[in-house]
């Protein structure tokens, strides 16, 4: 009898918006837990933008890439005016992860990024990696130098670093 009160209480003060956000939490836990790396049919309508988007991030670290591609684009779908830059620099990493490679996907969102913010590190260290993969060494050194110059991130730079003597090296050759 207490349970059925609680659950009626539970539902009565917070909503039905908010027991599929507690049920999501359980649904969360077992897509983080899950071997499967196949898409999963996620509910976000109940979620506001930033629980989205910390969602979609949290899918990305734990390269759960599908998950955030969904998230995502629910994202860019559902809150559109609420966009940033770094939406669809995330979003062309995790294509260019799932993928392994430049696909129109990942060019398109790297542009999108780069026309909303032109120093977003993200998409700019991913362009300068497609132009190192094409052997455009000398743009992919303009890429990384403007995502060097606008990092605050010292393991990012470090990493932009390295790879900026990686292509000036084979630009020498």
């Amino acid at each position: 009898m207490i349970i059925v009160f609680s659950f009626v209480l539970f539902f009565l003060i917070q909503g039905y918006g908010s027991l599929k956000k507690f049920s999501f939490k359980d649904d969360y836990m077992v897509i983080l837990n899950s071997d499967s790396s196949t898409i999963m049919d996620i509910d976000f309508k109940y979620f506001n933008s930033s629980e989205v988007m910390l969602s979609g991030k949290k899918f990305f670290y734990d390269e759960k890439f599908n998950l955030a591609i969904e998230s995502f684009n629910f994202l860019i779908d559902k809150f559109p005016d609420l966009i940033d830059s770094s939406v669809h620099a995330f979003l062309a990493e995790s294509y260019y992860e799932l993928e392994g490679k430049f696909s129109t996907n990942v060019t398109n969102n790297i542009d999108k990024a780069l026309y909303m913010n032109p120093s977003n590190t993200r998409a700019l260290s991913l362009k300068g990696l497609n132009f190192f993969q094409q052997e455009n060494f000398e743009e992919a050194l303009k890429s990384w130098s403007i995502a060097l110059e606008n990092s605050t991130n010292n393991k990012e730079k470090e990493s932009l670093i390295i790879v900026m003597n990686l292509a000036l090296k084979k630009l020498k050759k």
